[in-house]
């Protein structure tokens, strides 16, 4: 893992912390106050979201709208871009239930965050959330649709090379 990850770790796990009890208002804490006018770009709204007022709408209407949700990351990586400022790329699921709605909600996505050193805490002050394109959901949601006694009975990819020479 490389030195940094461990470094940013602590923001985002607190990240899926402050989601996971639906603390959406402590989110906004983990963006840089300094920031003059933070970018954000969650996957389930059309428009970014740019400036300290969205912001802090988006996470009241998150939080009001929610009965429950919950955020996990893996494959966590970092880089320093320049001296106090790293970005983070990892993958992401969230789930969520909404109020007034009668099914639940889950969806893998991919993440960048720019995060600033701010008195030894890394603060975020860009984040984007990317799912990924409607083919590879499909791909997904077809593979899990295949029977268990069809799978037992697949070539290897090797052999379906071997037949292919």
């Amino acid at each position: 893992m490389e030195p940094i990850v461990d470094e940013v770790a602590p923001t985002l796990n607190a990240l899926c912390a402050c989601w996971n009890n639906l603390d959406q208002p402590a989110i906004q804490n983990l963006w840089d106050p300094k920031e003059a006018e933070p970018y954000f770009l969650p996957q389930e709204i059309k428009e970014p979201i740019i400036g300290w007022d969205k912001l802090t709408t988006y996470y009241a209407t998150a939080q009001a709208r929610l009965v429950r949700c919950s955020m996990r990351i893996w494959d966590v990586h970092a880089k320093l871009l320049s001296p106090g400022l790293a970005v983070a790329l990892y993958q992401m699921h969230w789930n969520g239930e909404l109020k007034s709605v009668d099914h639940l909600f889950g969806i893998d996505s991919r993440v960048t965050a720019l995060l600033r050193n701010r008195d030894d805490q890394w603060m975020i002050c860009h984040y984007v959330e990317a799912p990924a394109a409607p083919m590879l959901h499909l791909q997904k949601y077809y593979a899990s649709n295949v029977d268990s006694d069809f799978l037992i009975d697949r070539p290897q990819q090797s052999q379906l090379d071997q037949n292919n020479d």
